[in-house]
């Protein structure tokens, strides 16, 4: 890689710095929910004395822990979300925060929505997921986006303090 072209970080990989707000998709444990479940039904059979029905148990646990293995890889990825002092990252996408003008006031919840919720969501997702709420943000291009989280006003706060101490740092001279 050249001097010239930007550092590009690897899904999963942490960002250098400090982070100052961080979420990560669902936990590996998750995996285990279904081999757990497999185990108490067989339990449950050998106990009652019916007929334990091992084989079929054991191909739905190990099923079942691939399917969520997968959604959890994906989760890992796509609803991952890291804030650093110079930069926010959402799932793949990067966006610098030099290039953020100024977070939005949250939806007053009124008949009028906010320009921001119909705007494009960061990350690789079309929409927001559920349980998950959003913060607008207005670019220097004069463009809003979605940066989105688990809890939005958290997230909101910190992107207010990463972008009151950008604009308080001395830039180039």
């Amino acid at each position: 890689m050249s001097a010239s072209e930007p550092a590009r970080i690897r899904p999963g990989a942490e960002p250098e710095g400090p982070v100052l707000y961080a979420e990560d998709g669902w936990s590996w444990a998750w995996i285990l929910a279904a081999p757990l479940f497999c185990t108490a039904a067989g339990l449950f059979e050998w106990l009652t004395d019916a007929p334990v029905h091992w084989l079929m148990l054991t191909i739905c646990a190990i099923a079942s822990a691939l399917c969520h293995g997968v959604m959890i890889a994906a989760t890992r990825v796509h609803g991952r979300v890291r804030l650093t002092p110079t930069a926010y990252y959402q799932g793949t996408e990067e966006l610098d925060l030099a290039h953020v003008q100024q977070v939005l006031p949250p939806a007053g919840g009124g008949p009028d929505e906010a320009s921001w919720q119909t705007a494009r969501t960061l990350g690789e997702l079309r929409e927001v997921p559920r349980r998950r709420g959003a913060v607008g943000l207005r670019l220097d291009t004069g463009a809003e986006v979605r940066a989105w989280c688990r809890r939005p006003a958290a997230l909101r706060a910190a992107l207010v303090d990463a972008i009151g101490a950008a604009d308080a740092s001395p830039g180039p001279a």
